[in-house]
This record gives structure tokens, sequence and C-alpha cells, in this order.
């Protein structure tokens, strides 16, 4: 994260670190105007006279259909079709923008390296120069994308509508604007700061599925609802892991795709912790992501479609929390 946006969110008792143990008082429950810094995801550039080619060779997206006013969530995978990591892919004039997990940046960033050869293409860590903030509100701003996905340029920022009922908009900005926006829609509009946790949690219940070190290359991307989100393309021709995830999709055999799940709170879940039913203790999934508030968890999880509709599902963990599943928000 850039010193002088650290300094500022800290100054405006804005920064919240992951470590926190209360990450959303209970002040905040009720809010409907929140902002956030968003230090978990991360955003690594791709410049060059062949980054389109490049890319439609590596992501799961058709390139060819992205605008400057249109996003893809899609994947980047191994050659056998196992999603290294899930990403937002944005074309701005001169380049490619990829947000991914701060914490699969730098593997990304390898395995994409690998692949340029002799290409006109390079990839710069965008962590210093650019901020990302997350707005959540049940006012509608007119100046942004009312669309999933759609994009919009203003003032050196890019603004994403992301999946949710409520408003809900993820920003890229340089610093000095994310700063001059920070202070503008606090001041103005009323937004209160807040933890990331909250972003975390609306994501899952909209069904993004970030990865992590410990699921990356473990499931094909519709396994992760990719192609649900509109992340990929059967039309396109090549790219790495194309042709298993196309075989998959023509053949009909993804016998699992991501749930929304919840409990109630507890704090002996983990990501990789099975779904087994209750009587017979079958395994049937797997918790892919989570995040608790005070009052419950919510996690993304994947199992088998069949299994979706059992009532008697629980966590195989010390406290066998039963669990439900529920619509995606």
């Amino acid at each position: 994260m850039n010193l002088t946006w650290l300094t500022f969110l800290k100054s405006n008792n804005s920064f919240f670190p992951e470590s926190s143990t209360n990450p959303l008082p209970d002040s905040l429950e009720n809010k409907d105007h929140l902002i956030t810094a968003l230090p978990h995801l991360a955003t690594l550039q791709v410049t060059g006279l062949d980054a389109n080619t490049f890319l439609q060779g590596q992501l799961s997206c058709d390139i060819n259909e992205l605008t400057e006013s249109k996003s893809f969530f899609a994947a980047f995978c191994n050659a056998k079709g196992r999603t290294i990591s899930t990403l937002l892919v944005i074309k701005r004039t001169h380049d490619f923008i990829l947000l991914l997990p701060a914490e699969l940046l730098e593997k990304v960033s390898k395995k994409l390296q690998m692949y340029i050869m002799r290409s006109d293409v390079q990839l710069n860590n965008m962590q210093d120069e650019l901020c990302l903030i997350g707005i959540n509100s049940t006012n509608t701003f007119p100046e942004f994308p009312q669309e999933d996905f759609t994009v919009s340029h203003k003032n050196g920022a890019t603004l994403i509508k992301s999946p949710l009922q409520d408003n809900r908009y993820l920003i890229i900005s340089p610093v000095s604007e994310a700063i001059s926006l920070w202070k503008g829609l606090t001041s103005n509009s009323g937004l209160v700061p807040c933890h990331s946790s909250l972003w975390v949690e609306q994501d899952i219940a909209a069904g993004i599925p970030w990865l992590n070190q410990e699921n990356s290359e473990e499931y094909i991307p519709q396994m992760l609802n990719i192609d649900k989100l509109g992340g990929i393309s059967y039309t396109k021709g090549c790219y790495t892991g194309q042709e298993i995830i196309a075989r998959t999709h023509y053949l009909g055999k993804t016998k699992r795709e991501l749930f929304l799940a919840c409990c109630k709170k507890s704090v002996t879940i983990n990501i990789g912790t099975q779904i087994i039913t209750e009587t017979n203790e079958k395994i049937v999934g797997k918790v892919l992501s989570l995040q608790s508030n005070h009052y419950q968890t919510k996690m993304l999880v994947v199992m088998h479609s069949a299994d979706a509709e059992l009532k008697n599902l629980i966590l195989n963990n010390s406290n066998q929390d039963k669990i439900s599943i529920i619509d995606f928000q």
C-alpha cells in the first residue's frame, strides 16, 4: 500500500488492520453508507503493443469483447484448466488492469511472465501507484456506472459497479485522486469508513469467488461459477487450460458448482473445511471463502450440485456447525 495513502487513512481514522479482532463495531452494523480501503486486493498492469493478444491467450474471457466501459470477471488457469487466480479485467486507453487477491499477485505475475517470451508485453505491480476503494450505499451516484461490471472513468479514477442488491462500487485511483475522492465522499456524501471485512462479506454474498494460496489451482472455472458471471468464452479460441474447460462444458460434466451458505458465527471454520451430511458424514463439498460478522458466518462453498437441496449439511469441524444453502444476494 502506498505510504502517502496509508498515512492519510491513519490520520483520518480510516485504517483498520487486517488483524483487527472486532473489525465491524456494532455502531456500524446498520449503517447504509460505508466506505473502505481494500488492502486485500491488488492491481497488476499489463501494457505493450501485444498486451491484447497476450491476454487473449491466457485468460478465460474474450479480451476482444472488452471495452473501456465493460469489465470481465475471469479466470487465469494452468494447463490442466485449474484456476490459478480469479481476476477482474479492466481495459483502459493504453493498458489493462488486472484486479486480484494481493496474496496471489506474485504468483500470477511469475506465471504470466513465463508466457511473454518475445512479445511486447510488460507487467507492472501497481500496488504503490493505485489505491483501491469500496463504497456501499443505498443512495445512487448518477456519475457512477449502474450495471454489474460496467465501468466509467472520471478524473483519472476508474469506477466499477460491483454486484449486490445495493449500490456498490469499486474505485481504482491514483493516490492524489483517491485522497480527494475519499474526502468528498465522507464529507459531502456522508460515507462512514469501515473495515474491509464488510466488503469481503458482500463479495461472498454476491457470489464473487476470490481465491487464496491454499485453493489456487484446485478448481476449474465452472466450479467457481465464472461462466455464470460471464467470464468464460467458449468461442474465442485457444488459451491456457482451454481444452479441459471447453471439454467440461460441451460434455456437461461439471458436477460441482459454487453456492452461498451461512451458519451461526463460528471461529472454527477455515478455508478448505469439508461439508458433510449429518447422517452418514458423506463429503459433499468444501469451503472456498468465508467472513463472519457479529451474528453469522457467510461462506462460498464448492459442492456437488445434487446435494445443494439437502437439509442436513454440517461442517466437518470441531463444532460440526449446521449450514444452510441460501440464494446469492
